[in-house]
């Protein structure tokens, strides 16, 4: 599949690549960034596609992107939005998430993993998170309820149980899965959103 995955955090990027290998995969850190690869493509004279906002008279546009996987929260664009609210943390998904679904995209989804308690934009979606969308034949998500994977690189044993994967078994017994590594034996200093697993809740 052609997926474009849109997160202005390194970690969820680096993540990306991780849990959506074998893809076509593409990231991008920025709204601007985002709205430029989100532009309708269409077939050129040459027969290659080529990009522009809107096919001239006789041109077909075509859905290019299977997939657009995008953050909930991002800095405000300096080209593509108001001046006075520039790098500003705004909900800019929805709309990315929408203009993907307008161009073709066949699964759209906004993950968010700010707590709900944490800002207000997260904590609407706490009515929705588990339900699917479809907007102009798009299947979609909106989330705040995804899981992370562990960043390749950033691991180590985990302190808590020292690698063993289970905790509370000083006294020989068999103790309880260690929570503090999920329980892999290993602590992650850095972890990403799982967007593989946003993916098959989007193809189920």
């Amino acid at each position: 599949m052609k997926i474009l995955v849109i997160d202005d955090s390194k970690n969820h990027r680096d993540s990306a690549v991780q849990t959506l290998a074998g893809h076509d995969l593409a990231v991008c850190s920025s709204y601007d960034e985002a709205t430029k690869l989100l532009e309708v493509k269409y077939p050129g004279d040459d027969g290659t596609s080529k990009y522009g906002y809107r096919p001239s008279e006789g041109e077909k546009s075509l859905p290019y992107w299977d997939a657009v996987l995008c953050d909930l929260l991002m800095p405000a664009s300096d080209e593509c939005q108001c001046d006075n609210w520039s790098g500003q943390e705004m909900p800019v998904g929805w709309s990315l998430a929408l203009v993907a679904a307008s161009r073709g995209a066949k699964f759209v989804a906004v993950v968010t993993d700010m707590n709900h308690h944490k800002h207000p934009a997260s904590a609407m979606l706490d009515r929705i998170y588990k339900h699917t969308f479809v907007v102009d034949g798009a299947k979609m998500i909106l989330t705040n309820d995804v899981a992370t994977v562990g960043i390749k690189g950033t691991e180590n044993t985990c302190p808590q149980c020292n690698g063993t994967k289970r905790c509370g078994c000083e006294d020989g017994g068999a103790g309880y899965e260690c929570y503090g590594c999920r329980p892999e034996g290993i602590y992650y200093k850095e972890r990403g959103k799982d967007w593989g697993f946003v993916l098959e809740l989007l193809q189920k």
